[in-house]
């Protein structure tokens, strides 16, 4: 989600970015199983369980990764009601002109040992 200013070019990303997450959801995607992993490793009898994220924040990779899965799912946006033609459009010219501070999902890490080892 885009934080600080709250323009209409922002309020458009986040409502897409939501309706993006209902299509995930809606096809049983887990949102938060990046969050659960170091308890599931921990289950599985490891220890030493650690994990890290990487946030990427204002890198060129943004836009194209948030312009190609706009693409990609279009129709499901707008059949779903998330977001109209007009408006995909329109967010995808602020992608392209760079108005928006996008951010990702974070990239989960999560590693431990098996224990004796």
């Amino acid at each position: 989600m885009l934080g600080g200013r709250r323009g209409p070019d922002e309020r458009l990303a986040n409502s897409v970015r939501r309706g993006f997450r209902k299509l995930l959801a809606e096809r049983g995607a887990d949102l938060a199983y990046g969050r659960t992993l170091p308890r599931i490793l921990r289950d599985a009898g490891l220890a030493d369980v650690r994990a890290d994220a990487y946030f990427p924040i204002a890198s060129p990779a943004c836009g194209v990764l948030e312009t190609a899965t706009i693409l990609q799912v279009e129709d499901r946006l707008i059949a779903g009601g998330h977001a109209t033609s007009g408006e995909l459009r329109r967010l995808l010219a602020a992608i392209a002109a760079d108005r928006l501070g996008l951010t990702l999902a974070p990239l989960i890490s999560a590693w431990g040992r098996v224990p004796g080892e």
